[in-house]
């Protein structure tokens, strides 16, 4: 295995590049998801609907989660 790696951005360089953040996002999006242990249709469900409304799954969960502690 090569130690040659072409880095992107490091912490603390500023703004993460939005190639790397697309990136970021995804695996932190597919991490929740998977950590819910949720049914597929349900899975689906979410990513559909947070792509609908223009939020990340991770805001979206969030939304969520206060409209349902606002309501209990």
């Amino acid at each position: 295995m090569s130690d040659d790696i072409n880095v992107i951005w490091r912490a603390g360089e500023g703004e993460m590049p939005s190639k790397a953040r697309h990136v970021v996002d995804a695996a932190r999006s597919e991490v929740i998801l998977r950590a819910l242990q949720l049914p597929e249709g349900m899975v689906d469900m979410i990513i559909y609907n947070s792509e609908k409304s223009a939020q990340s799954v991770p805001e979206y969960i969030s939304t969520l989660l206060a409209q349902q502690l606002k309501t209990a």
